[in-house]
């Protein structure tokens, strides 16, 4: 049974709706501890000093933020305590927004909200999401650290993501490897290929498909040693990347992807379906881009 990690209220306007937050997503990675072979002991680590190796103890020990090699401005907790978020127990809904205005970069950790009293101002606020296709932005305090979270409806249920601050995003222009990107010149039948080899794959996306497989052969050698059996790790050979013409390479994935299709026909149905079902708005999209990029190149060259 999942258990809420926080409480409070979402308010807004005049309105207050107590609620639950869960966890969304249940981490499941795979973890060790340190041992000493010799007795099986588990390792642990004391606080020393780095410069003559003795341990320091708790009473010694004060904060320093680094602003150049070596030197350090030393914090004291009272002098932090002033700027601590107050834990007011709320979610403060202060604007809507439509959904599409959210880069899904900055969404963070996701939680479902449930009513943590009469369900009936949950449903109306869930209703009311849904049916206006609106993403309400709110703040909060948990664990003395605020947060800026996007609530959104989603089959009934409020589902709540902490969202990234502006400043944390990293900006694409930061990174050299994406400038000049709009510039580069690609052949409209290599377009037209890498199109045909991604509506060959369209299907509807089944979360379930997917498996962290490390983490599954790990604790399957796991149980296998504690029971005592041996299994064989089969070498995996690493492979050369080669230099391949991308045209050739587009044809060769399109038809493997065309031949296994063609052994799930009904699967295959419903992808067309659903690429017909896109297709004008794929066009007018790619008309879109081609405008943008052409509008681009001629304000280059008045420039």
């Amino acid at each position: 049974m999942a258990r809420p990690v926080w409480s409070g209220t979402i308010s807004f306007g005049l309105v207050a709706i107590p609620v639950k937050l869960y966890h969304a997503v249940r981490r499941q990675s795979v973890s060790f501890n340190q041992l000493d072979e010799r007795n099986m002991a588990r390792i642990r680590y004391r606080k020393v000093n780095a410069e003559t190796g003795d341990e320091v103890g708790e009473d010694h020990i004060v904060r320093g933020y680094e602003i150049a090699k070596g030197r350090y401005v030393v914090v004291d907790p009272d002098e932090l305590e002033p700027f601590m978020p107050v834990a007011t127990k709320m979610i403060d809904l202060q604007e809507f927004v439509d959904l599409s205005e959210i880069d899904p970069v900055y969404y963070e950790t996701a939680y479902y909200l449930a009513p943590d009293g009469p369900p009936k101002p949950y449903v109306l606020l869930a209703r009311a999401l849904e049916s206006s296709a609106r993403v309400a932005i709110g703040r909060f305090v948990m664990r003395n650290k605020q947060y800026t979270a996007a609530i959104r409806a989603e089959d009934g249920r409020l589902v709540m993501s902490q969202l990234a601050y502006a400043d944390e995003v990293v900006d694409p222009t930061d990174i050299d490897e994406l400038h000049g990107l709009d510039d580069i010149e690609v052949d409209d039948r290599e377009v037209t290929m890498a199109e045909s080899l991604v509506d060959s794959l369209v299907a509807t996306f089944e979360p379930g498909k997917y498996h962290d497989e490390y983490r599954e052969q790990v604790m399957a050698l796991i149980r296998a040693k504690a029971e005592g059996e041996e299994l064989t790790t089969p070498e995996v050979a690493a492979e050369k990347p080669k230099v391949v013409d991308i045209m050739a390479a587009l044809e060769a994935s399109v038809e493997a992807a065309k031949a296994a299709r063609s052994r799930h026909p009904a699967k295959k149905a419903a992808a067309k379906k659903g690429a017909t079902k896109n297709a004008a708005a794929k066009k007018a999209t790619t008309k879109k881009i081609a405008a943008k990029k052409a509008a681009k190149r001629q304000a280059a060259k008045s420039a």
